[in-house]
């Protein structure tokens, strides 16, 4: 009876609905139409210039925007409703969503009271735990940034009836001792590139070729330790960041200049060496472009955003370093799509 009356209110639109459905996509494309049908796995929507609907597994959708459609053709003030939509959200992982379904339907149907609230505290229990375990894939990932964020989450009251603030203590202590251990390694090794710098300068006096190297050598020592200074200055101070990582960019500009006149070389050692140089203004070019970049996309100017990550995806980079640009540029793709969309009334 709880499974049929569910399916009843699901169906039930209404007529006269005048805003469109928005369907979001698992691989990021938008849907604006009209829902026509919901089933337990499924639904048909008629988007907007087609004439006959779509058929759409849940699967392939974005679980909030299936919710939002759910939430839209509910008796909102049925406790079975209520209940129902908050199942679909549980099994969906919208465990916020589902938490706040099982409030309202022990609110509007007492003999329901009981048992909503059991489902409520399950689903307060696992909002909590989905956050730690993401938390914890960041952190993996060597994105402290947004573990941080959402472990300092995890320390507000409300999650205090969960073992999870503990555990979130626990992971942030051990990221900052990670932090503080990669800062003292960057340390000792821009003490060492120091020395070696030291080195070389006494080396280059008796050869132009060997000194303009040194010089090179220099500039990006340089500009790591300008992208250092960004980074330490990206939590506080946006316009100082912004500065030490264009100096960054300057610097290798300039470094890569450098090596016009070494690569024609005449000594086959000398030409090795400009190639490795090469190499390593191309690692401090893409992260300073990447972080600027990234930068910008926070900051919501994503023209600039653009610009710098566009300048990344030119410059040779790594595996991981093309997943981390595409990854932003996704984001503001769909972002801006939203927002055209929201413009023309979708």
């Amino acid at each position: 009876m709880h499974t049929v009356l569910a399916a009843m209110l699901l169906l039930a639109a209404p007529q006269d609905r005048k805003t469109d459905d928005v369907l979001q996509k698992r691989d990021g494309g938008l849907l604006v139409g009209r829902v026509t049908k919901l089933d337990e796995h499924t639904l048909d929507i008629l988007v907007n210039g087609e004439r006959e609907p779509r058929r759409l597994l849940y699967r392939d959708l974005m679980p909030y925007s299936v919710y939002k459609v759910r939430l839209e053709r509910i008796d909102r003030t049925s406790g079975e409703a209520r209940m129902s939509l908050g199942d679909f959200c549980m099994t969906s992982g919208l465990f916020t969503q589902a938490a706040k379904e099982f409030e309202e339907a022990a609110k509007l149907d007492k003999a329901l009271e009981e048992k909503a609230k059991k489902r409520r505290l399950e689903a307060h229990h696992e909002d909590a735990r989905s956050r730690f375990e993401e938390a914890k894939k960041l952190h993996q990932k060597k994105d402290q940034e947004e573990a941080i964020r959402i472990l300092n989450l995890l320390l507000d009251p409300r999650y205090e009836d969960t073992p999870y603030p503990a555990e979130a203590r626990q992971l942030l202590a051990k990221i900052a001792e990670e932090v503080k251990a990669e800062k003292e390694a960057l340390k000792a090794q821009l003490d060492a590139d120091k020395k070696n710098k030291d080195a070389m300068k006494a080396a280059a006096a008796a050869n132009a070729e060997s000194d303009l190297v040194t010089k090179t050598l220099v500039m990006i020592e340089d500009a790591q330790k300008a992208y250092v200074e960004g980074l330490d200055n990206e939590p506080k101070n946006l316009t100082k960041a912004d500065k030490a990582w264009k100096e960054a960019e300057r610097l290798l500009l300039t470094a890569r200049r450098n090596l016009e006149p070494l690569v024609k070389s005449g000594d086959a050692e000398t030409v090795k060496k400009a190639r490795e140089i090469d190499r390593q203004i191309d690692f401090g070019l893409v992260r300073a472009y990447y972080r600027l970049g990234r930068m910008f996309a926070v900051e919501l100017n994503y023209p600039n955003a653009l610009e710098y990550l566009n300048k990344a995806a030119k410059v040779p980079h790594d595996e991981a370093m093309d997943k981390a640009i595409h990854e932003i540029l996704t984001t503001i793709s769909q972002l801006k799509m939203r927002e055209r969309a929201a413009g023309r009334g979708y």
